[in-house]
C-alpha cells in the first residue's frame, strides 16, 4: 500500500509516496528519484498551471498504481488570504479532481492533523523516512509528514 503526500506552493509542487510493507517498515519510495515538480517557464497564466499541474498528477497517479490515499498538506490561513495562498489553492482542488477522477480516497491537513509545526516539520519528517538528497525543504517535509501521519495508523 502507499501514500501520496502532496504540498503545492506557486512555483512548485513536492510530493512524497510512502509506501508500508507487510512488516510495518514505511520507505519513502521517491526520496531518490523525482519527488519535485516545477511549473515551466513558458506557463504565465493560471489555466496553464493548472492544465499542466493536472497532467503531471495524472502522470503521477498511473506510474504509481498502489496509491491508495492522497492526503495534502493545504494552506494555514491565520485571517489574510493573498494570491499565492489562492493559487495553492486551485492546485489543491486539482489534486481533488485527480483524485475523484482514480477512485482515490483524499484528505486534506493542517499542522495540527499531522503532528507536526511549520517550526519542527523538516527534523520530524528527517526522523522517520530521512532527508532527500536534493531539494530538502519545508514544502518536502510537509508532503512526507502528511503521507507518513497517514499511514503509520494504516
Amino acid at each position: 500500500m502507499k501514500v501520496l503526500g502532496i504540498r503545492a506552493s506557486t512555483s512548485e509542487i513536492r510530493y512524497a509516496i510512502l509506501a508500508k510493507s507487510d512488516d510495518g517498515t514505511i520507505v519513502f519510495v521517491n526520496k531518490d528519484m523525482e519527488h519535485k515538480l516545477v511549473y515551466p517557464a513558458g506557463i504565465d497564466n493560471i489555466e496553464q498551471k493548472l492544465k499542466w499541474l493536472k497532467d503531471e498528477m495524472l502522470r503521477v497517479v498511473r506510474q504509481n498504481p498502489d496509491i491508495c490515499k492522497i492526503v495534502v498538506k493545504m494552506n494555514e490561513y491565520t485571517g489574510t488570504e493573498n494570491g499565492a495562498k489562492r493559487e495553492t489553492t486551485y492546485a489543491d482542488a486539482i489534486f481533488l479532481l485527480v483524485a475523484a477522477e482514480n477512485n482515490i480516497p483524499i484528505v486534506r491537513k493542517l499542522y495540527t492533523q499531522i503532528g507536526a509545526s511549520s517550526r519542527n516539520v523538516e527534523e520530524r519528517a528527517d526522523h522517520y523516512v530521512g532527508k532527500t538528497g536534493k531539494y530538502w525543504n519545508k514544502k518536502i517535509a510537509d508532503a512526507i509528514q502528511c503521507a507518513y501521519w497517514e499511514i503509520r495508523g494504516m
